[in-house]
């Protein structure tokens, strides 16, 4: 009896043991090795886990608003106790992925990339080319091709599609003829292209949400270029009629960019550049600084959800699929002092879009179906995206704002530094700080379309004088990739960081490097 006695002792001393060590631990993190930023005190937050002897089972209570944009590494090689912690509701990886995972409630979002065609020296024509003139007529590509979108929208009913990434952002480049581009296309070239991929999208899941693609910020140049695609689908499509263009979901990027022409200001080009189509030089202006300022991210959403008022889009609802901080923590701004630390990005955008995009209501903006918020779902840039080079062996990361470090280190070698091994991020315990004290909320409350109620979009005959955009693919495009290698290999032609001249060639690079960048190198 005493023996049996002693057992159950010892089994129940083990129980709780195996508790201990299954808690997601806050206040540090082993797993981090060479120079990761010190974390946060944690004292105040309570996590709450099953206790459960037998067969241990992991609870979820993910928040529909919150998401991420997942970059390097799957969402299942990290923990998923840390994963789960982050109450993530949905997650975007700017692609069209026809088995995504479907993890911890998680809901996904695909993205449909587009890009106008340009010609360059004797009429070969290019996806990318910085001031190479477009194609004429007009003509556009589209992938993955609209048969295997509908392959896709049949077989996942009800998901929310967005159509282009940054479609706003011209190309770019770097030195020894390297380009870098989004999904740059003129206003009225994405005005067809949307109908088209919208078309398609309903014409196979009727249930099927479609948001327009994200330009780059919600500053009154980028307002400007969306005007022209509405009044270009008024002009194609719309047989007379105003505020045609079939929105069912409303997406933009919250960042805060400098917008100045390259070639008329190259030492102070860094952030969003002129949205293409443009004429002006010279649109918001800011500091580098400025980058981690939440508070004039929300003054330019206002101007954006004013747009939306005055063109009967007040209730439908707005996520942002990107948005946060892009500096690492080397860049200063002025030159000395620490501008982009992980707390002080926590509590100068962090937290405070957090609080925003959460409690910030307006009967005369704000979608009524979610008590007038102005934003309804958010995704932070990024869950993983730590990539780096290692420069006369110290480390130097080309992001900051990742929840998690992946581990894999810089891309290509040198890689011969101290880099952060996978786990946990100072990122990933400021929002597992924040989420984890929130209630479960409400349902989303906006629900993919009912098939007799699924707008359609007009097939009317061509207004217009100038040529339709004709959808074209060319065997023989260069090749362009989003790979960390090619990333890298980018990198490889910038001037070193230990000059005035250095550093703004590294700012303005990263400013524009963002989630979905292709690479086309000679």
């Amino acid at each position: 009896m005493i023996r049996v006695r002693r057992l159950g002792i010892a089994l129940f001393m083990l129980a709780i043991g195996m508790v201990v060590l299954t808690q997601p631990n806050l206040n540090t993190d082993d797993r981090v090795r060479a120079e990761a930023p010190a974390r946060a005190s944690n004292s105040s937050s309570t996590y709450y886990f099953p206790f459960i002897t037998k067969n241990f089972t992991l609870t979820v209570a993910p928040l529909w608003r919150f998401g991420v944009d997942r970059v390097r590494r799957p969402i299942s090689a990290y923990n998923s106790i840390d994963v789960a912690a982050m109450r993530l509701g949905w997650y975007v990886d700017f692609a069209v992925t026809a088995t995504p995972e479907a993890l911890y409630g998680m809901e996904y979002l695909p993205t449909v990339r587009v890009k106008q065609w340009k010609e360059q020296a004797g009429g070969t024509p290019t996806l990318c080319c910085v001031g190479c003139a477009y194609l004429n007529p007009p003509s556009y590509t589209i992938w993955p091709s609209l048969s295997q979108i509908q392959s896709v929208a049949a077989s996942r009913p009800g998901m929310t599609w967005a159509v282009g990434n940054e479609i706003d952002r011209i190309d770019w480049g770097g030195l020894g003829g390297v380009c870098a581009y989004q999904d740059e296309m003129l206003p009225e070239v994405y005005a067809q292209a949307y109908h088209d991929v919208y078309a398609a999208i309903k014409g196979a899941d009727s249930t099927a949400q479609v948001a327009i693609g994200a330009l780059v910020q919600p500053s009154p140049l980028r307002i400007k270029y969306l005007q022209r695609v509405w009044d270009k689908y008024d002009q194609l499509y719309g047989n007379g009629r105003v505020n045609t263009m079939p929105v069912d979901v409303w997406n933009i990027h919250v960042y805060v960019y400098n917008e100045k022409d390259c070639d008329v200001y190259p030492a102070d080009c860094w952030g969003a550049d002129i949205p293409a189509g443009l004429t002006e030089t010279v649109g918001s202006v800011y500091q580098i600084r400025d980058h981690k300022n939440f508070n004039l991210a929300a003054q330019m959403l206002v101007g954006w959800r004013t747009w939306m008022n005055n063109h009967g889009q007040q209730n439908k609802p707005l996520i942002t699929n990107e948005y946060g901080v892009v500096f690492p923590e080397w860049v200063q701004d002025p030159p000395g002092v620490t501008t982009f630390s992980p707390a002080q990005i926590r509590d100068e955008f962090m937290y405070p879009s957090f609080d925003y995009f959460l409690n910030q209501k307006d009967a005369n903006l704000g979608f009524s179906s979610d008590q007038n918020r102005l934003m309804q779902r958010w995704a932070w840039w990024s869950m993983d995206y730590d990539d780096g080079e290692c420069d006369t062996g110290v480390f130097y990361p080309d992001n900051s704002g990742n929840l998690f470090y992946s581990g894999l280190g810089p891309s290509l070698p040198p890689t011969n530094c101290p880099y952060p091994w996978q786990g946990r991020s100072p990122f990933w315990t400021y929002w597992t700080q924040y989420v984890q004290p929130l209630p479960a909320g409400s349902i989303k409350p906006y629900a993919p379309a009912s098939v007799a109620s699924a707008p359609q979009p007009s097939n009317a005959p061509q207004k217009s004088a100038v040529s339709a955009a004709v959808l074209m693919n060319v065997a023989n495009a260069p090749e362009c990739s989003d790979s960390p290698a090619v990333r890298a290999r980018f990198f490889q032609t910038l001037p070193g960081r230990d000059t005035p001249e250095g550093q703004r060639a590294w700012i303005t690079a990263l400013s524009k490097l963002t989630a979905g960048t292709r690479i086309c190198l000679p």
